[in-house]
């Protein structure tokens, strides 16, 4: 049994050694890791890599396993013991009772010459319990209220002034209209962004980047054809936000549905990967993202009459 206990106990160490000399190494805990229902708690996560290794960290748009991501944010990175540090905090907040387990963010990284692999990653237990389990002899019910007066029924000028209202701005509508001058003969109003997209979409597929090899400059000029057109639709700063920001800004927001948002941050994140991260992509990848980059704009294009009407309304 000794024998045996010992050649546990080699093991162990020899495991914890091999992951003290692993390249990239995640480590994650939460503050607190014990909350009741619905209270709001930190969950912070750390990359630390060795020189020379480049490093990729997805970011959740909505939920980090059972718990939802309220706000994130993103630490400068630091030096420690001659590695690289990267930091990165998430509020989360929980709605189910019991024990869960948190995984961290998939964390990919590369060492010069070698292939783009995922970091081992780091779960942590995190305990939601409930408040009325935690009090259940509480003494502080009271009484009900009694009835509180009736009050006034500011419904009926609320609906006047609101027709009074109403009136003046079909006045000042109409004035506008009659004293503009008038519009050039012809003139057709501004293209709207889905079609400038797709010609931009066009046009890229004919520079046939992808058969030369410039996987870099054709994953650059399609992330940048989506953002412009998130600029020009939904009249987002898409080109100054990165990944992570841009990803939350649409889940606070809701300027995007799940799906749309979804297909959105699989494509970026794989933009991002072949633009920071050097990862080289198939021509099935490069033909997958641009059906992406076209699925999305003709997906969320808002519903337009057709030319001949367009025309007729310019003149």
């Amino acid at each position: 049994m000794r024998r045996l206990a010992v050649a546990v106990a080699l093991l162990l160490a020899a495991a914890v050694a091999r992951a003290d000399d692993a390249p990239v190494q995640v480590h994650a805990h939460a503050e607190p890791d014990t909350v009741t229902i619905g209270t709001r708690f930190r969950y912070v996560v750390e990359v630390v890599s060795a020189p020379g290794a480049e490093v990729v960290v997805e970011q959740p748009a909505e939920r980090l396993g059972d718990f939802e991501i309220l706000d994130f944010g993103v630490q400068p990175a630091a030096q420690r013991d001659g590695r690289t540090v990267l930091t990165r905090w998430y509020q989360l907040v929980g709605w189910e009772v019991g024990h869960h387990l948190v995984k961290s963010p998939p964390v990919h990284y590369r060492v010069a010459g070698g292939e783009l692999t995922e970091a081992p990653g780091e779960d942590v237990g995190v305990t939601v319990e409930s408040v009325l389990a935690k009090t259940p002899d509480a003494t502080d019910i009271r009484d009900i209220k009694p009835p509180e007066p009736v009050p006034v029924d500011w419904r009926p000028y609320w609906v006047l002034g609101g027709a009074l209202a109403l009136l003046a701005a079909i006045a000042a509508l109409v004035w506008r209209i009659r004293s503009r001058p008038a519009r050039a003969a012809g003139a057709l109003p501004p293209r709207p962004p889905h079609e400038l997209a797709a010609e931009a979409l066009a046009e890229l597929r004919r520079r046939n980047l992808v058969a030369r090899g410039a996987f870099k400059e054709y994953y650059s000029t399609l992330s940048g054809i989506v953002r412009t057109y998130l600029v020009q639709r939904f009249r987002l700063p898409a080109p100054e936000m990165t990944t992570e920001e841009f990803l939350l800004t649409t889940a606070r927001e809701g300027r995007l549905d799940p799906g749309h948002r979804r297909l959105l941050g699989d494509f970026l994140v794989e933009s991002d990967l072949v633009k920071f991260a050097r990862h080289l992509p198939t021509i099935a990848d490069s033909e997958r993202a641009w059906s992406a980059a076209q699925r999305f704009v003709d997906e969320t294009a808002p519903l337009t009459a057709p030319e001949p009407e367009r025309r007729r309304a310019a003149g």
